[in-house]
């Protein structure tokens, strides 16, 4: 909710609070000022003692059967414990973590060494043998990084510990422990980058954590926002020159709570460490409670307040721990506290285990099926749910009592208040709904980059939309062609790779956009393997960035480009500059934990376009090269180049070859008209002369501008120029190698299973143990298909009479040699082929008779077939015999009339493949080679046609 607060009226905020918090600990060593607020003679103060509970035995307060001795206190101890404390609970449950993280007193102390500059470095050794300094950061899998919760559990517990036995009421202690506190903080900041004391170290951390859950009341929900890098309580400063507030993130913990909470939320919800501190926490807090009573014997001990003043409490360390049934037990109190805390804590850890698998046996006995984190979630939050108001049972009670009665009891009221109203929110939530708004944020962003305006249509703009409604809009938005939904999907899953691994919700909220955008699954997968293309670290997980690392990079850039502008944009050269600022610089990397390989990366980025152009230039052409290499072999190497599996492949492979040329020509506009443009340009029709005419001269997907149009004259024209010599020898390799590099390396399925048929062919045994490998996973079912096949081969005689087994592949096949289809695009010829059902006729067997309603176009698979027609006196003659390949019925189809002619298979067996009348209508709208091949068929039937009427 106040995350958006600006950074400079925080900066304040966060001062008062650390100027007010320092005068709190000064008066715990030196107030003569509060005390008299507690004088028995200040009528008008309701701290004041009663000077009848000082002496009268049955009004005072009894500790262990003796009255507690009572005279006028500083309030420095009472106002910490019974109000600051509930307060900083207060706003973290209501107003989030963000919020609370931003103003803690102790997180902006742990961040003054690196305010002064001064934290600790560590030498290290480049590859290259260059010596670098960088801030140090807790490694994730090192012992700390693991049990960081366990450590930040363990030392609330001992804080407790220490609160009761040494610090509750002693001014002095209580003051000391603070200074430690803050100065733990300052050195934590010293050690190590970031906001470590607040996510490994800082014991208010698990309080936080569970009182959080995966918002706060009023929380903000950072996947779903629209300030980008700016989310929560993420670290950030303010531009000096600019003003403007920027990340300062350094990445110190991944997922990290103040970047995105609910993020972190779920993705450690089923963590061990979290389900322990869940369940032991309610423990702990009725333990601390209750512990009052089992030392003083009484209830009023602790309502009263008098332990925030109870004199001499040092010496009461080693007295009875224990007062039970008007007698002390003779335990020590510095045993009789731990011992207390340890059993409850371990108590509660097993009652909410037991009630965790009671609900779960719950969900068995009904039949409903939540998964893991889900269940979780749940309990965790009846778990907070109940803590929260145990916690107020007790909480601040001291000082209300002191109130008006309507006082303490509104205050329960809004207690409970809030707490139902979170109860309701967060119960019901999801990791689905959290993924889902993700992903709809992603699609947002999509519409705008191709400038939609739903003002235009709604009265609302796309900032205001809904999650379900900005996918309901994707769906049905006017004016939106096919090529444009495809571009908003490949935007919406890049976003979702570059965010991490995509979860299994993730995957089924992309097959609903996929289903709603009409994008097949094969397109998905040709997105996919363009996206590899583009930038293969998508796919890489060693070199996947996280979201936190990502900030860090993007905070680095941000400083880096603040610190020289002004040089830069005064006509200083870069190179001058960037020496003028080379300490400063330093300092930055050590701070953002910055890499060579990363900060040449961005120096390339911020400074050196060109050099960062050149350098994905290279990265295309290597690609490019690796892809006529395969496409020569498939080639030459087969014993039969025109089989179909291999001019699939081999179309694939042109198709992935122009691909890549459209991205250097791409990267070769930015270059202009510069010596490094038309070195690029000579590299390219190197190796790409004998298809670079074929793309300079094509139009863009609008039909309105060619390359000539778009590129430098002197650029086009090298390009463009006849090539010289010979074309670049080319690596020799084998074919079943190369199939093998395909199978393995490709990320569409249909391309993978074509290499993986064609492997069979050249080397079976290899194919073999290949597929049997496939089947140990889960595979594309086209994938899957052709593996099953090479494992366990079907035998034509087991094959029933009137349907026959076969392959997606098979049908593949027959469309890309029928003249009606083979003009498709191979993710469309797929996409004919898995709708394609198959039937099986004997000689004789009629097929369709004329007359029938026309709902199905057929497309003789194998065999052949006659078409007949009725002559007037009743005989029939046969006008066409179909063969391999062609069609039958698309023209009655399309013209919904009935079958004009009865077709009979002529051969033993013949087998057809048949595609529904909506199918076809659907591919007529989305595919203009498709009408192109209609139109062809057509022209040649009523040649047929007209010479068979000329004949009679």
């Amino acid at each position: 909710m106040l995350h958006r607060l600006s950074e400079q009226t925080v900066h304040r905020i966060r001062w008062g609070l650390a100027i007010a918090w320092s005068l709190l600990i000064a008066s715990l060593f030196y107030d003569p000022i509060t005390a008299y607020l507690t004088e028995p003679t200040a009528l008008f103060s309701p701290l004041r003692i009663q000077p009848e509970a000082m002496s009268d035995l049955a009004q005072c307060v009894q500790v262990q059967g003796v009255c507690l001795p009572q005279q006028p206190y500083p309030l420095g101890a009472r106002i910490f414990w019974a109000m600051v404390v509930p307060a900083g609970l207060l706003i973290i449950f209501v107003l989030g973590h963000e919020f609370w993280r931003r103003i803690c007193p102790l997180s902006f102390f742990s961040q003054i060494p690196r305010s002064l500059g001064i934290q600790r470095k560590l030498k290290k050794v480049t590859s290259t043998g260059k010596t670098r300094y960088e801030l140090v950061s807790i490694d994730k899998k090192s012992l700390l990084g693991r049990n960081f919760l366990y450590l930040q559990f363990g030392l609330l517990v001992l804080g407790l510990v220490f609160r009761i036995l040494f610090i509750n009421s002693d001014r002095w202690a209580l003051g000391i422990f603070l200074i430690l506190t803050i100065l733990s903080a300052i050195l934590v900041g010293y050690l190590y980058a970031g906001k470590s004391w607040c996510q490994y170290f800082c014991p208010m951390a698990p309080v936080q954590m569970i009182f959080t859950g995966p918002r706060g009341l009023l929380g903000t929900q950072a996947h779903w926002g629209q300030q980008k890098g700016l989310t929560q309580s993420i670290c950030r400063e303010v531009d000096q020159k600019t003003g403007q507030e920027k990340s300062a993130c350094v990445g110190c913990q991944s997922p990290c709570m103040d970047i995105d909470a609910e993020r972190s939320y779920w993705d450690r919800v089923t963590q061990r460490d979290r389900r322990f501190i869940h369940y032991g926490y309610i423990g702990l807090v009725f333990s601390f409670y209750f512990y009052f009573f089992l030392y003083s014997g009484n209830w009023e001990y602790y309502y009263s307040g008098a332990w925030t003043h109870e004199t001499n409490q040092l010496a009461t360390v080693f007295s009875p721990g224990f007062y039970l049934g008007a007698q002390p037990i003779p335990i020590p109190k510095l045993i009789a506290v731990p011992l207390t805390f340890t059993l409850f804590v371990g108590a509660s850890y097993g009652v909410f285990s037991l009630a965790e698998q009671a609900y779960r046996n719950h969900l068995k006995r009904q039949g409903r099926n939540l998964d893991n984190d889900q269940i979780l979630h749940r309990v965790f939050t009846v778990c907070t749910f109940g803590v929260w108001n145990l916690f107020w049972v007790f909480g601040s009670r001291p000082t209300l009592a002191l109130l008006p009665g309507w006082v303490e009891r509104g205050f329960t009221g809004f207690i409970v208040l809030v707490s139902g109203l979170w109860f309701y929110q967060t119960f019901w939530r999801t990791s689905e709904q959290y993924s889902r708004e993700g992903l709809a944020n992603t699609l947002r962003r999509q519409l705008d980059k191709q400038g939609f305006d739903v003002a235009k249509f709604l009265n609302r703009s796309n900032e205001e939309l809904k999650p379900d409604e900005v996918y309901v809009l994707a769906k049905v938005l006017p004016n939106i062609n096919q090529n444009q939904k495809l571009e908003v999907y490949k935007g919406v899953v890049q976003g979702a790779l570059k965010n991490g691994i995509v979860s299994s919700a993730e995957s089924a909220l992309l097959h609903e956009l996929q289903t709603g955008l009409d994008i097949s699954k094969n397109e998905h997968y040709s997105i996919l393997a363009s996206l590899g293309i583009e930038d293969p670290s998508l796919f890489d997980q060693t070199k996947q960035v996280s979201l936190e690392n990502q900030l860090r990079l993007d905070s680095y850039q941000q400083s880096l480009e603040s610190l020289v502008q002004d040089l830069v944009g005064s006509g200083t050269p870069v190179r001058e500059a960037l020496e003028y600022k080379r300490d400063r610089i330093l300092r930055l990397k050590r701070q953002y934990r910055i890499a060579e390989e990363e900060n040449e990366q961005i120096f390339n980025t911020v400074f050196g376009q060109t050099g960062g152009v050149l350098k994905k230039a290279e990265a295309l052409l290597h690609q490019f090269q690796g892809m006529v290499v395969r496409y020569s072999t498939l080639q030459i190497k087969p014993t039969d180049p025109e089989a179909p599996v291999y001019t699939l492949l081999s179309i694939a492979i042109a198709d992935r070859q122009k691909f890549i040329l459209h991205r250097l020509l791409s990267l070769v506009e930015i270059l202009e008209d510069s010596p490094e443009a038309l070195m690029l340009a000579q590299q390219i029709h190197a190796v790409a002369h004998p298809i670079l005419p074929i793309i300079l001269h094509s139009e863009d997907e609008d039909g309105e501008r060619s390359w000539q149009s778009q590129l430098a004259p002197p650029v086009f024209d090298l390009l463009n120029a006849q090539s010289q010599g010979a074309s670049p020898d080319l690596p020799t390799t084998s074919l079943s190698s190369v199939l093998g590099a395909i199978l393995h390396e490709d990320l569409e399925p249909l391309v993978r299973a074509l290499s993986l048929y064609g492997l069979h062919l050249v080397d079976q045994p290899t194919a073999s143990r290949a597929a049997a490998e496939l089947l140990e996973t889960s595979q594309p079912l086209l994938l899957q298909e052709v593996a099953q096949r090479i494992v366990n081969p079907v035998q034509r005689d087991s094959l029933t009479e009137q349907s026959i087994s076969l392959t997606t592949l098979d049908k593949l096949f027959c469309l890309s040699e029928s003249q009606f289809f083979n003009q498709l695009s191979l993710s469309t010829l797929i996409d004919v082929a898995i709708s394609c059902q198959s039937r099986r006729y004997d000689q004789g067997d009629v097929i369709c008779q004329m007359g029938d309603r026309s709902q199905e176009v057929l497309i003789i698979f194998d065999g052949e077939a006659d078409v007949q027609i009725s002559r007037s006196d009743g005989s029939t003659q046969i006008i066409n015999t179909v063969a391999k390949g062609e069609t039958i019925g698309e023209l009655g189809v399309l013209t919904k009339t009935p079958r004009s002619a009865t077709v009979i298979a002529a051969t033993d067996p013949t087998t057809v493949l048949v595609l529904n009348a909506q199918r076809l209508e659907s591919l007529l709208k989305r595919s203009p080679a498709l009408a192109i091949g209609l139109l062809a068929i057509i022209s040649k039937r009523l040649q047929r046609l007209t010479k068979i009427a000329e004949s009679r």
